[in-house]
């Protein structure tokens, strides 16, 4: 009796133990908490019941893995081997991934869970009616019906109309709050859902929070001009020219909880930085051979109000992506300073070593690519615009891309494009890229310093009477014209690198 008490208080302790360990382990709300880390994974797979259809050779696997420091996504290409079977050695920047396959036999996108500490496996059943079954295996607890069905429920989200109004007669702060309940009432899409696990469920709505984060919120001026041109009535003009926010705008960012950890499973996350970079309002300025702290200092008296917080990832990952945007909007090297201040700020190691890298890839693309060339556009009218462009380059192919600032596809397309682009450094093509006035000036003069070729910067008269006249309403969007200047292809959405090339292979003057 008298190790009575001791003995209870040891019950009670493993008891509160295993409660806490309980807790955690069955708290599926959310995936693991990722963490910055460089580092290698392997996924295999196999399809079973698979055939090559008669005359096929192969058939290829994508994957598909988005890079929250870098910002450049891992595109990884395989053949499927004669079983079925298929293996990818994929490098990740943090310790837990989402990536997405693709199967083109099958005609099928799938989600897959990846982390650094143990090999994701899948086993896809053909049944050869169009449906197909999976076992997975993945170290973020992704389920079946995850694998299966995030992706239409995340399509479903995206096609989803906010509500209609004429938001370009709102003051900038009215439309803020308009636009936030529109947002989440397109949430409810993701959280009513029945075939998603709960954590995957708020993934689905952290992407869709930081897509309307980027593409609505903090694309204010594009945005509204875009409202303005689906809704003014017969009486008011073409030409119109939004209000421009002040500070307290940007007081929705608190929503958005942009320290959050799980967000760097999110493709979008980088975008939102840089659009916080860029913003005209925000003015942030570069960071050039400032070290990290001194210019921290400076943001924070701008951004932590606005943020809700003075510390957290949020400032790591803005230092970052400071860092990105001038690799990826001027192809420009770090200098010796400002590798010095990296090593110097970052605590978590794996940010410098992940920057560095990346900076060794810029090096290279820096030496194979050419400034911009700022076209001004032909005095035409519209149907002899298109015509007039491609006739200035005569004896040559001509590779058209239309994009915009804003176009988060079109601008990791460029990324991937790069390695393809550079094979054609003397060879008798031209590359154009057209873009309008959706896209801001400054921060378009920033991105081109990064593509290269013949830059256009269209009116919005003058874009629309293209996507009008060409038939098609989506971005990117590529043409190609032979050395004659008829127009041989139009593709809307990158086809992948091996395809462009074979394009573009096409189209070449044969010597």
């Amino acid at each position: 009796m008298k190790n009575k008490p001791l003995y209870l208080g040891i019950m009670f302790i493993i008891l509160m133990n295993l409660l806490i360990l309980s807790c955690v382990s069955t708290d599926k709300n959310t995936f693991p908490e990722p963490k910055i880390k460089s580092g290698t994974t392997k996924v295999s797979g196999i399809i079973e019941n698979f055939e090559f259809k008669e005359g096929e050779e192969k058939a290829i696997v994508k994957l598909f893995v988005p890079n929250p420091v870098s910002g450049v996504p891992f595109r990884l290409e395989t053949s499927l081997n004669k079983d079925g079977s298929f293996e990818f050695d994929v490098p990740l920047e943090a310790d837990y991934m989402i990536g997405i396959i693709n199967i083109e036999a099958l005609n099928k996108n799938l989600i897959i869970g990846l982390g650094t500490a143990k090999e994701t496996k899948l086993t896809i059943i053909d049944n050869k009616n169009g449906n197909i079954g999976i076992i997975l295996s993945n170290p973020i607890g992704l389920t079946t019906e995850d694998a299966l069905n995030l992706g239409e429920v995340l399509t479903q989200m995206y096609t989803t109309p906010s509500a209609d109004s004429t938001y370009y007669k709102m003051a900038p702060k009215d439309f803020a709050s308009v636009a936030i309940k529109n947002m989440e009432k397109i949430l409810n899409i993701a959280a009513n859902d029945t075939t998603l696990s709960l954590s995957t469920k708020n993934f689905v709505k952290n992407e869709y929070k930081l897509y309307y984060l980027s593409g609505c919120l903090l694309d204010y001026a594009g945005y509204i001009e875009l409202n303005y041109q689906n809704f003014k009535t017969k009486e008011e003009p073409d030409n119109f020219t939004p209000q421009k926010p002040d500070i307290s705008y940007y007081s929705f960012l608190q929503y958005f909880d942009l320290n959050n950890p799980q967000y760097i499973y999110n493709t979008t996350y980088s975008e939102v930085f840089q659009k916080i970079l860029f913003d005209n309002t925000l003015n942030i300025p570069k960071i050039e051979d400032t070290p990290i702290d001194e210019w921290l200092k400076g943001v924070k008296t701008i951004l932590a109000t606005l943020i809700g917080s003075d510390n957290g990832l949020f400032y790591d990952m803005l230092a970052v992506n400071t860092y990105i945007s001038q690799f990826e909007n001027e192809l420009k090297p770090l200098s010796e300073k400002q590798i010095a201040n990296i090593k110097n700020y970052f605590k978590n190691k794996d940010f410098s070593k992940i920057l560095l890298k990346r900076n060794e890839e810029i090096i290279r693309l820096a030496e194979q690519t050419t400034s911009p060339i700022i076209r001004n556009t032909p005095s035409v009218e519209n149907k002899e615009l298109m015509n007039t462009i491609i006739s200035q380059y005569k004896g040559k192919a001509v590779f058209v891309d239309f994009w915009a600032t804003w176009c988060g596809p079109c601008l990791s397309a460029m990324k991937e494009f790069r390695e393809v682009k550079r094979n054609y450094k003397n060879k008798d093509i031209v590359f154009v890229y057209t873009t309008n006035t959706s896209s801001p000036l400054k921060l378009w003069e920033e991105k081109i310093k990064g593509i290269g070729g013949e830059q256009y910067y269209l009116s919005g008269e003058q874009w629309d009477y293209l996507l009008d006249s060409f038939d098609f309403s989506g971005i990117p969007t590529y043409q190609l014209y032979d050395a004659n200047g008829i127009l041989k292809d139009q593709i809307t959405g990158y086809p992948g690198n091996i395809k462009m090339q074979q394009i573009i292979d096409e189209i070449l003057p044969k010597k």
